[in-house]
């Protein structure tokens, strides 16, 4: 337990500036986020109210209070769905690589400290950092998005890629597997450089493919609706397809029309044999459980990344 102990104190004093960083980036988005679900939303929020209660060509709104608004939504949704990346890159550039490269770790092995135990001090603090104000700033930013319903026109839809993954935990399992992968990475490629740009490539296609994945992990709906009504559920939630419903129920793809007319485009869909719309997609009822599904996705995939790291290393010990 001293052993495990010390190789804790020895992480901590390793990586004491990344934490402090990390910690620093966490006290001012949060500060932020809560500047933009308090104060800043307030003033947009007037603003607003003066631009729909303005009935004149000249009237007296302040714009640049909502102008200020989507700014800073803007930066901090964009910022935290970078997240991910800063820590694929610290992870893959300083978990493991760098001590492997520079020889500290085999000191560290030959002063009592086992080489699993030496991976589980590494993998223990940042973790528990990263979830700790990774899932603080999700947690501000889904209160400060969750502010501004039916306050301003801007709000964005929950279902738009970097808001979904901000307001959620998902993106917390999506750092953790960064960590994990960079863990890994350093441990098959010790050198920094080579390393980080694994990590990261790595982390991109993770996410990409587990965007690609979420509208599947959860059983989506299906809306039908008759011509004159248009697409029902088109753009309120994650579209899976839409298109035209037959005579027979089969779900085909719009047939092309150009025309301005709905009957003159009504009546080419008929000929096809359509006799409505159909969309599939998830409505906002799915949220929770396509976040839920999409970070226990993650998460297996962390600790199989995991279980890696621990088998490379035994393998590279001996």
């Amino acid at each position: 337990m001293s052993t495990l102990s010390a190789s804790a104190r020895w992480t901590f004093r390793l990586h004491r500036w990344a934490l402090v960083v990390w910690a620093a980036l966490v006290a001012v988005g949060a500060g932020l986020l809560l500047w933009l679900a308090g104060p800043l939303m307030d003033q947009a929020a007037r603003g607003w109210q003066q631009l729909q209660a303005c009935q004149e060509s000249m009237c007296a709104v302040d714009g640049a209070a909502i102008g200020r608004y989507s700014s800073l939504y803007g930066l901090l949704t964009d910022g935290m769905f970078l997240m991910p990346f800063l820590v694929a890159a610290w992870a893959g550039a300083t978990l493991t690589s760098r001590e492997l490269e520079s020889g500290t770790a085999l000191l560290a092995w030959t002063q009592g400290v086992t080489p699993a135990r030496w991976l589980a001090s590494r993998l223990a603090l940042p973790a528990l950092a990263v979830t700790a104000g990774g899932g603080a700033l999700v947690a501000l930013h889904r209160y400060a998005w969750s502010a501004s319903e039916d306050r301003v026109d801007t709000r964005a839809g929950w279902w738009l890629l970097r808001t979904f993954y901000a307001n959620g935990p998902a993106l917390v399992a999506v750092c953790l597997a960064a960590l994990a992968l960079g863990a890994l990475a350093g441990l098959l490629v010790p050198r920094t450089l080579p390393a980080l740009g694994i990590t990261v490539g790595a982390t991109a296609l993770l996410f990409t493919a587990a965007h690609w994945l979420m509208p599947y992990l959860w059983p989506s709906v299906t809306e039908v609706s008759r011509f004159q009504d248009g697409y029902r559920g088109l753009y309120t939630g994650v579209e899976l397809s839409h298109g035209v419903v037959t005579r027979t129920g089969a779900h085909i793809p719009t047939p092309e029309c150009h025309a301005r007319s709905m009957d003159v485009c009504r009546r080419i869909y008929e000929q096809h044999g359509g006799t409505g719309f159909y969309t599939t997609f998830h409505p906002d009822s799915h949220y929770w459980p396509l976040q839920l599904t999409t970070t226990a996705l993650l998460l297996l995939v962390t600790a199989l990344v995991t279980a890696a790291s621990f088998v490379v290393l035994r393998r590279r010990t001996g």
